[in-house]
């Protein structure tokens, strides 16, 4: 049996169909959703999302951070931004990253830093999520 998950945000509907299981990170750990499992409401990580929807078909997003709500009518994903493998530029994320690095080995204050490191948490997943379309499990 599948549950309907709906991945949202403020430009519109970036995933919507049935899923057997989906799997996330909150502030607090790792967690997964079963169809019938108890509500639900967490804060996200910026994390990969991973679900395997009810056609068999296994399909990762970077979520950069938001809120997830599972109740008996589904799972919805509310978040500021969301990206599949296909519109990550691996390029851009790589260029981005050394940058990144650059700029955090001669950063001495301590907000910039966190500023940095956290544009870094998340080109680093950008090349997470890419590499799990690569490797295939962004497939039937």
């Amino acid at each position: 049996m599948a549950f309907n998950v709906k991945i949202l945000t403020p430009d519109g509907i970036k995933w919507n169909g049935m899923a057997d299981y989906l799997s996330f990170r909150t502030i607090e750990g790792g967690m997964g959703i079963l169809p019938k499992r108890s509500p639900l409401l967490v804060k996200l990580s910026v994390d990969l999302v991973e679900l395997k929807a009810s056609d068999g078909a296994k399909l990762s997003f970077a979520i950069h951070g938001g809120y997830l709500l599972n109740t008996r009518e589904g799972t919805t994903i509310v978040a500021d931004a969301v990206e599949k493998p296909e519109d990550i530029d691996i390029h851009r994320a790589e260029e981005r990253i050394s940058r990144a690095r650059e700029i955090l080995k001669v950063e001495k204050d301590a907000r910039e830093r966190a500023r940095i490191n956290a544009k870094l948490q998340r080109h680093m997943l950008r090349i997470r999520v890419f590499k799990e379309r690569v490797h295939g499990s962004n497939t039937k």
